[in-house]
């Protein structure tokens, strides 16, 4: 099983190429959708961020809009907040390797796959980079991710370039037929090897 791993920057489309190898029939792992499971369905997760942000559960969830505004008023907490939700996410993503390990590909969609030093659970990098103008279209489709926050999500991030040096596929993601095709010619160089 060769497993890939999607890198980029806030907003550079990674999910959108995520979805492209998904279309094409295979699996993927999305961190980002694991955290949004585990705000809806974990209590002892949210009882532990509601404890440490004091924030008021509802129905044993926790309301995000205030997890945001109380990262933004001291964006260090972020690394506490981390340390709850990583180690479950981390369970999630053994089980979805475990599931799947007789596949020829996996894909996993971690944003915080080299700040986080994940490099054991891949096998290639791809890094999804885009225009500016872009990159603004998607972020104002966002909801609820106003500048501050977006400035902060950013800053627990290493540089693009960092990013680019760790990387063995670029992807420039401007169309979505450009960005398909891409996909399928980096699946033919990872298959054919």
């Amino acid at each position: 099983m060769v497993r890939v791993g999607i890198l980029g920057s806030v907003g550079s489309g990674k999910s959108f190429v995520a979805n492209i190898f998904k279309e094409l029939s295979f699996n993927i792992f999305s961190a980002d959708k694991e955290v949004a499971d585990i705000y809806k369905n974990n209590k002892i997760v949210n009882k532990k961020i509601g404890k440490f942000f004091k924030l008021k559960l509802y129905k044993g969830q926790i309301n995000k809009q205030e997890l945001r505004d109380s990262l933004k008023k001291n964006p260090k907490k972020f690394k506490f907040l981390n340390k709850i939700i990583h180690p479950v996410v981390r369970k999630k993503l053994v089980l979805f390797l475990s599931k799947f390990k007789k596949n020829k590909l996996v894909v996993l969609d971690i944003p915080l796959l080299v700040e986080n030093k994940m490099f054991n659970l891949v096998d290639i990098l791809i890094l999804v980079k885009t225009k500016s103008s872009f990159f603004e279209n998607r972020i104002k489709k966002r909801k609820n991710l106003d500048r501050q926050f977006l400035s902060i999500l950013k800053n627990q991030q290493v540089s693009e370039k960092t990013k680019e040096s760790y990387s063995d596929f670029v992807i420039y993601n401007s169309s979505k037929n450009k960005v398909k095709l891409q996909v399928k010619n980096i699946i033919d160089k990872i298959l054919l090897n």
